[in-house]
């Protein structure tokens, strides 16, 4: 093998390429493919091949061979013999993409079939494909699907199969064929003697070239299959073929779907002779039965026929039955899903009575109703060979359900009867008589829920006396009364082997109970009996009863919901006391109380024979769970919280757990178990020697019952887990349970908390801390402990290394108590949580706490809150350790350096600490250097509160942020905290709104921000006049070089706070928008804001309206204009700006300034404005958006900006709403649109322009 591939080889190179075949007498492999040989390298690689005699592998896929390259290399193959693979794919030649194939059908001996579909072969290949065929000896397929052949390429190929003799097999799958190339199809057809199957599928043939290849089958004998799917043959197509098809004896197979025509069978004449026709799925369908019915006709040899699911509708079968009548061995029809109505059923029985041997018929599914079941019926009244018929889902009522019932009274061969689904309940149990009729070997009957009327009962009744292989008979769910019931049983009577009787969910009585206790007594083989969800009452209970005490086989009976109380529960307990063969007896969701539950528990002291005893939903809890523990279905865990159990029941479950030993766990919480209760649990503890947990959470145990659980406590050693709490134990309980658990290791939790006395909670803690040396967490919040019950708590506290949380909240610790607690911690390294929330400690103990752990910051939460004095508050942050999460009421940040904690953010927040607690905090932070933020928003800090903070800022230098909001420091304290800032140089953040501050402290403020150079963020808003909301500003504009958009609107400034304002401006040149509207200012601001406009390179909005600057501010601002080139938006609306002011403003348009939109509204420019103003807009090309609503404009006015619309301007929208122009000045502005391309929208909303002058704007402009 030679392999030359992606070599750049071009025709020179092919020369040498051709010497070497010329001469090389053992080359059998060459590639020479991806290199850039084109029509002169193939002619000499040509003629090579005419000499060489041992290649036989060539590659020459993607070089640049073009069509003379390809005939050339194609005649060579006419004389070459050894060459068997040669791909030219991915040439330019039209030779490229069947060279490969054409070598093989010419040289390769092993080769039978050709694939070329998808090869976008054409006319032209298809001509050297045909011409390759000729005289074929081994080729039996050809796959030329998916191409582009067309007619004239299939001529070629069609002409050499008129006289092929080996090609079996011939695929031309979307290959754009039409009527003309069908025609080629049709005269190849006429001829051919060898082809087996034509595919045709995709292409474009229509009627006429379906009627010249019908016409073809008249003359060809062996054709078994031909798809002409998805053509566009229509319904006359069809029937060429059908007409032929009758007569045709070779196709088999022939495929129509996806044509325009219906979708129809097509069956030949060979059909007729097969014996089953499956055709399920809608292969056929009211429009195209007749298609079948022409072929059925002849089909005298079937037997089966299934149409099932094909719409046929009643004319359908009409056509059907006319076709199978001379069908005489047909013995399955199938019908199902085929829009049958009782006309349908009209047609098809009289065919039915002259089919001898039909033996099964498939009508599910359909509309046959009342009367289609009549005819059925009628039919089935004589007919002997039918064994099976499927009704079911036919729509059938009672009236269809009677004519059945009679029909099958006479008939004895139909064994299987399918009719659920259908509007009668009956039809199922019709279903079900003629399955117990005619299966004797039959053992189990069950009828779900379907009502069984007295009008049929009496046929089951009878087929049930007659099949005496039943054992287990359950209807459930029927609507059987007492008067139904006693058909079953007289059916029942000769039965000797019933063991089993299933009536649940139906309306049997105390009367029907009577009759089953009486076969009872004499069938003593019957096993079970279940008449759950009846009505049998106690009465019932008692004939029941009466009959099972010497029945010796009855194992199971149940009996759930049916109204038994206490009465019939005394009944029961008189029959277990006697009964010996009862396994199971279930009397679930009945009326058995507590007296009704004690006697039957009562009555099973001395049996041993029933197993399984359920009475769940009684109410008779503790009974229930006495059985489910006897019935051996409780492990380990007993729940009875809140059933109101009392003391007496647990007598019984005393008695149930003596000789369990699988419980550990009872829980009885929130019961009225008492004293007496406690006594049986002792009981219980004594004798049970696997019980590890008990709950008694929330009953009524006192001092007494404490004392017996205590005795049977203080030798027991399985015990661990002990709930008393929230009972009635007082100091007296407490202290027997504890000389009781003196000894005791086991016990590692008992909780006592919310008694009578705080003393037991803090004893049973002690317990548990003494006992559990891996206890971390003790809960003993809302217990009512106070200071003096805390000693007992210490003094187990003082040695404990393990507990990391307290939780003490809730109760009544002092700071007395808190100072005993803090005595017990002082060297504890592991509690991390304590709670004190809610207690009742004052300052002092708040005091104690800080002083015992401040230089030992143990707790990573501390809460004190809701205690008396607000100090807690304050004290808890600084004991706390930071994390790195929001809190409840503190929220800082952490930043670990090795294993030291640094607060750098704290907010306290809404925590009253007021000025004392100010003034801890300042104490804090005086030595304090990492704090960077403190918030102290609404804690009632005054001024006394202020002037602490303030000693604190005059020294501090890491502190960045002080919020101050909304408190009380009011003139005075903000005195102090100015004075601190004038020298402090950290301090970047200060909010003092809403801190009752007012004008008089204006002076304080300025000498804060002559002095203060750090400040870039003052918040002084609800305070005072404007003054403060200036200053703040004011601080924040001269400090932050970032700042870019200033928004003072509403803030009261005046020409005063102008001044102040424009003082920061003046050294702060990074300012964008400034927003003064509504704030006062007069000419005089107006001309201190022009100074700040004259040297300002940033300022692009400045919006100014609403204030009161008239025409000499305007003058002014005009002429700071005049150097100004970067302000794009201006604002001047209602300024009271009359036509001098809007002359001055004027003047500045005239010059090449950046204004883009100028709202002038609400002034006074009137029409000698207007004039102005559109004499300085002529020279303006940059305005685009010009607001003069509301300024007495009339049509004097509207024609000065008619006349400028005229000109080029830049001007695109024009406000002139609310101002006084008539028609005459709209037609005027209509003249000047007209001449107008860049206004695009004008508002003229509020004058005095009528209707028919509206509409002739609307040619020009939107209106607004």
């Amino acid at each position: 093998m030679l392999d030359l591939q992606s070599n750049n080889i071009g025709n020179t190179g092919s020369q040498y390429i051709s010497h070497l075949l010329e001469n090389n007498k053992t080359l059998e492999c060459l590639s020479l493919a991806c290199n850039v040989i084109g029509d002169n390298g193939a002619a000499l690689i040509a003629a090579a091949l005419d000499v060489n005699k041992t290649l036989t592998t060539l590659d020459l896929q993607q070089n640049q061979i073009a069509e003379q390259g390809g005939k050339i290399l194609l005649n060579t193959l006419k004389t070459n013999q050894t060459l068997i693979k040669f791909n030219l794919i991915g040439n330019p030649c039209s030779q490229a993409n069947i060279l490969d194939e054409i070598t093989l059908i010419k040289n390769d001996k092993m080769v039978t079939s050709i694939k070329l579909e998808s090869r976008r072969i054409e006319e032209k290949g298809a001509q050297y494909i045909a011409e390759a065929l000729i005289n074929n000896e081994r080729i039996t397929s050809v796959n030329l699907d998916h191409n582009k052949i067309k007619d004239q390429g299939l001529k070629c190929l069609m002409n050499v199969l008129k006289i092929d003799k080996k090609i079996l097999i011939l695929s031309l799958d979307d290959n754009g064929i039409i009527d003309e190339g069908a025609e080629y199809i049709a005269d190849m057809l006429k001829s051919n003697n060898t082809l087996r199957i034509l595919n045709l599928r995709s292409n474009q043939i229509t009627n006429e070239g379906a009627q010249s290849i019908a016409n073809a089958l008249t003359y060809n004998t062996v054709l078994k299959e031909l798809n002409l799917s998805h053509n566009k043959i229509r319904k006359k197509g069809l029937e060429y073929f059908i007409d032929v098809l009758g007569h045709h004896t070779s196709i088999v197979d022939i495929d129509f779907s996806g044509n325009p025509a219906p979708r129809c069978l097509i069956v030949s004449a060979t059909t007729v002779t097969v014996r089953d026709v499956m055709l399920k799925s809608k292969c056929v369908g009211m429009r195209k039965v007749r298609y079948l019915a022409k072929a059925l006709v002849l089909a005298k040899s079937l037997t089966v026929l299934d149409l099932d699911d094909n719409k046929l509708g009643d004319d359908g079968v009409q056509c059907i039955a006319q076709a199978l009548t001379n069908s005489k061995m047909l013995t399955v029809l199938k019908l199902q899903r085929n829009l049958i109505s009782f006309v349908g059923i009209q047609y098809l029985v009289p065919i039915l009575h002259n089919m001898p041997v039909i033996k099964k018929l498939y009508l599910s599914n359909n509309q046959i109703g009342d009367e289609g079941a009549k005819i059925i019926a009628s039919f089935l009244q004589s007919n002997t060979t039918l064994t099976m018929i499927t009704l079911d889902q036919n729509e059938i009522g009672s009236d269809g359900e009677h004519f059945l019932i009679d029909a099958f009274i006479n008939n004895t061969t139909l064994k299987t009867l399918d009719i659920a689904g259908n509007k009668s309940n009956g039809c199922t149990i019709l279903e079900c008589l003629v399955h117990l009729r005619f299966n004797t070997g039959m053992t189990r009957l069950t009828i779900l829920g379907r009502k069984i009327e007295e009008k049929i009962v009496h046929q089951l009744a009878n087929a049930l006396s007659k099949n005496t292989c039943i054992t287990s008979l359950a209807l459930i769910g029927n609507q059987i009364n007492d008067q139904i019931l006693q058909y079953f049983i007289n059916a029942l009577r000769n039965h000797k082997i019933i063991t089993s009787l299933s009536f649940n969910n139906n309306q049997i009585s105390y009367q029907g109970a009577q009759c089953l206790a009486d076969f009872l007594k004499t069938r003593q083989e019957m096993a079970s009996l279940s008449l759950d969800n009846n009505q049998i009452t106690d009465q019932g209970v008692h004939y029941l009863v009466d009959a099972l005490k010497t029945h010796q086989e009855m194992t199971s009976l149940s009996l759930d919901n049916n109204q038994i109380t206490d009465q019939g529960a005394e009944y029961l307990s008189e029959m277990i006391k006697n009964n010996r063969t009862l396994k199971i007896l279930s009397l679930r969701s009945n009326k058995i109380r507590r007296r009704g539950g004690q006697l039957i528990a009562d009555s099973l002291i001395d049996n041993t024979t029933l197993t399984k005893l359920y009475l769940d939903n009684n109410e008779c809890t503790v009974i229930q769970t006495m059985c489910a523990i006897r019935n051996d279905d409780i492990f380990n865990l007993i729940d009875l919280q809140r059933k109101h159990i009392e003391d007496t029941d647990l007598q019984y479950l005393s008695h149930s757990l003596k000789y369990n030993r699988r419980v550990t766990t009872i829980i009885l919480n929130g019961n009225n178990i008492g004293n007496t209760g406690a006594q049986y649990l002792a009981d219980i503890l004594r004798n049970h020697t696997n019980i590890t947990e008990l709950s008694l959470e929330s009953n009524n145990i006192g001092d007494e019952g404490a004392k017996y659980l205590a005795d049977a406590l203080q030798n027991n050693t399985s015990v661990i887990k002990l709930n008393l709490s929230c009972n009635k134990i007082g100091a007296a309980g407490a202290i027997s349970l504890t000389e009781a658990l003196l000894n005791n290791t086991t016990t590692l939790e008992i909780d006592l908390r919310r008694n009578v006395s705080g003393y037991a909670a803090v004893l049973g803690a002690s317990i548990q801390l003494r006992n559990n040396k891996t206890l971390t967490t003790l809960n003993l919040n809302n217990s009512k402990i106070d200071s003096q019950d805390i000693q007992l708590l210490v003094t187990v506290l003082i040695n404990n290394q393990t507990l990391t949380t307290l939780n003490l909240s809730r109760n009544m610790v002092d700071d007395e108590g808190v100072e005993s607690l803090c005595d017990a911690l002082r060297n504890n390294t592991t509690l991390i949580t304590l709670n004190l929330e809610r207690n009742k400690i004052g300052s002092k103990g708040a005091y104690y706490l800080y002083n015992t752990f401040q230089n030992r910051k143990m707790f990573r939460t501390l809460s004190l809150c809701g205690n008396e004095s607000n100090l807690c508050a304050l004290i808890e942050m600084l004991l706390t350790v930071p994390e790195d999460r929001v809190r409840a009421e503190l929220n800082f940040t952490r930043k670990c350096i090795g294993n030291e904690a640094t607060l750098l953010t704290l907010n306290l927040q809404s925590n009253k600490i007021g000025d004392e607690g100010a003034m801890h905090l300042a104490n804090g932070l005086r030595n304090n250097t990492t704090l960077q933020e403190l918030g102290l928003r609404e804690n009632d800090v005054g001024p006394l509160g202020a002037q602490y903070l303030a000693d604190v800022l005059g020294e501090n230098t890491t502190l960045v942020t002080l919020i101050l909001r909304d408190n009380i420091i009011s003139d005075a304290g903000l005195e102090h905290i100015a004075n601190a800032l004038n020298t402090n140089k950290t301090l970047n953040v200060l909010d003092l709104s809403r801190n009752k501050i007012k004008a008089p402290s204006r002076r304080h403020l300025i000498n804060m921000f002559q002095c203060n150079q750090s400040l870039i963020n003052v918040d002084l808003t609800g305070n005072g006049q404007g003054d403060c909301a200036v200053i703040g500003a004011a601080v924040e504009i001269r400090n932050n070089q970032n700042l870019t958009t200033v928004n003072l609107r509403c803030s009261r400034l005046g020409d005063e706070g102008t001044k102040i304002l424009c003082q920061a401006l003046q050294v702060n040149h990074s300012i964008i928008t400034l927003d003064l509207q509504s704030n006062d200012i007069s000419e005089n601001g107006a001309e201190l804001l022009a100074k700040v406009l004259y040297d300002n390179e940033k300022l692009t909005t400045f919006l100014l309206g609403n204030n009161k600057i008239g025409d000499n501010g305007a003058k002014c601002l005009a002429d700071a204009f005049h150097s100004n080139t970067v302000l794009s938006i201006l604002d001047l609306s209602a300024n009271n700006i009359g036509s001098i002011g809007i002359g001055h403003l004027s003047l500045a348009l005239c010059n090449d300034t950046r204004l883009i939109k100028l709202d002038l509204s609400s002034n006074e420019v009137g029409n000698e404005g207007v004039q102005l103003l559109a004499n300085g807009l002529n020279k303006n090309m940059r305005l685009k958006d010009l607001d003069l609503g509301i300024n007495n404009i009339g049509d004097e006015g509207v024609e000065y900006l008619a006349n400028l619309l005229k000109h080029e301007t830049g001007l695109e929208k024009l406000d002139l709403r609310s101002n006084q122009i008539t028609d005459r000045g709209a037609e005027c502005l209509a003249t000047g649109l007209s001449q107008n391309r860049t206004l695009k929208r004008i508002s003229l909303w509020q004058n005095e322009i009528t209707a028919n002058a509206r509409r002739k704007l609307f040619g020009w402009i939107i209106w607004c």
